[in-house]
């Protein structure tokens, strides 16, 4: 009975430390403000779907320890997939900005002047032994409704220094580095058309 009473303990013991240590998933998205001061384009804007290179269209947040090698975070995540959440946040923020007269995702929603297409390359946090930094490589395509026609490409790759070595900085720093992003595409379509 005594050894019975001990094992039974023992369990306790062990499956307490269990759930005590187990590790904490965490969720992550991006946000911006609304852009402050930025011209008016007098057209309606389609947000395409955003496309997203295959290795980050994942719920797992992925770092980079190299150029040579890419890994996926076990227990911190992106509330969805990339390719969405990063379709979401551009939508949003040029919906705040009201630099366009209507911002929409379908041609159920209005008949469009101008189309945004994106693709991100990378979108990570990148390790280094001194400092950490949010990654986004992407491309913005602007078009109108004719087949073929460009109105604006703009391509960037930047990385920016995390304030501290936490991965909860990277969505600040990445969304950070897309709003500025955003705007610059805003300014130079308004010189286009104003």
């Amino acid at each position: 009975m005594r050894q019975f009473i001990l094992s039974g303990f023992i369990f306790i013991l062990i499956f307490l430390q269990g759930c005590i240590s187990s590790p904490v998933k965490r969720y992550y998205q991006l946000h911006m403000e609304a852009g402050k001061n930025l011209p008016k384009i007098d057209k309606i804007l389609m947000v395409e779907a955003v496309e997203v290179d295959k290795v980050y269209n994942d719920y797992p947040l992925v770092y980079r320890l190299s150029p040579y090698e890419l890994n996926y975070y076990s227990y911190e995540f992106w509330i969805k997939k990339p390719g969405q959440m990063m379709q979401d946040a551009v939508v949003d923020y040029l919906s705040k900005s009201s630099s366009f007269k209507k911002v929409i995702t379908k041609f159920l929603e209005g008949e469009p002047d101008l189309l945004l297409k994106a693709k991100v390359n990378k979108i990570e946090e990148y390790d280094r032994k001194d400092a950490w930094f949010a990654h986004l490589n992407m491309e913005i395509i602007i078009k109108t409704l004719k087949p073929g026609e460009s109105v604006l490409i703009h391509n960037f790759d930047r990385k920016k220094r995390l304030s501290e070595k936490k991965v909860g900085k990277v969505p600040i720093a990445l969304s950070i580095i897309l709003e500025e992003e955003l705007a610059k595409v805003i300014k130079q379509l308004s010189e286009k058309f104003n």
